[in-house]
């Protein structure tokens, strides 16, 4: 994922206590990895400690280094119905605070939001439930992604002398939705009119399905690039 990294501020280098973030992890049979570094394996259930991925002998995370357990302050590009799986965590510690993000020494698992892929699919579903269960016994699963961040609201962060951007993707990410179901619909209505009836709308109406099937993909193809770069524009760059 092509994401920028935020800048350090320096006015504000540190939080006591536990900040509320927001991040997406690879999914896998044996655990949550992150997007970036995943050959350190899967986050553990109940503290992750961020390590140097480079190899400095200094304690994570530096303002002089990349490393740290990233997240966004608000959910924005991280709360992604496809794709990787979405996650609330909890970071204490010692924390370098950028404008949409922090990275962190330590954090956990507060809450995930199944994928819709993995939603839609019962075998997999169970599957996954049962391994976030046993891994993750402390975290809680959920089916519905706007129930998640009901019960888990980002935290004010203001008083810190932060005041994140507004995210604008959800208006976006609808339209992608929409535009997807409305394709599907469409499709399936077509495929139950009689074979006649379909040859017959093809010959007659030829131009103008060819200029809605290019319209189609031009107003997705534009759609999900906007909401990529977003995405680069809000995330951390390496969770």
């Amino acid at each position: 994922m092509n994401e920028a990294l935020p800048e350090p501020r320096s006015d504000v280098p540190l939080v006591v206590g536990e900040l509320r973030g927001f991040r997406q992890f690879h999914l896998r049979a044996d655990g949550l990895y992150p997007l970036v570094h995943w050959g350190f394996g899967p986050w553990h259930g109940t503290l992750e400690h961020a390590r140097c991925a480079v190899g400095g002998r200094h304690t994570s995370p530096d303002a002089a280094c990349r490393c740290g357990l990233y997240a966004w302050y608000r959910p924005g590009s991280a709360t992604t119905t496809v794709g990787p799986i979405t996650a609330v965590v909890a970071a204490r510690g010692r924390c370098i605070m950028a404008d949409r993000g922090f990275r962190a020494a330590s954090a956990r698992i507060e809450a995930v939001a199944l994928p819709v892929l993995v939603r839609w699919n019962p075998v997999l579903a169970g599957r996954t439930r049962r391994m976030l269960a046993e891994r993750y016994p402390r975290v809680t699963v959920y089916s519905s992604r706007r129930r998640m961040l009901r019960d888990h609201p980002p935290h004010d962060v203001r008083g810190l002398g932060i005041d994140p951007p507004e995210d604008h993707s959800r208006g976006y990410r609808a339209a992608v939705t929409w535009l997807w179901a409305g394709l599907l619909c469409l499709c399936y209505s077509m495929a139950l009119l009689p074979r006649a009836v379909l040859v017959e709308v093809a010959n007659r109406w030829w131009p103008v399905l060819v200029v809605v099937a290019v319209g189609c993909q031009a107003a997705m193809v534009w759609l999900v690039d906007r909401l990529l770069t977003m995405q680069g524009q809000q995330a951390p760059r390496r969770p």
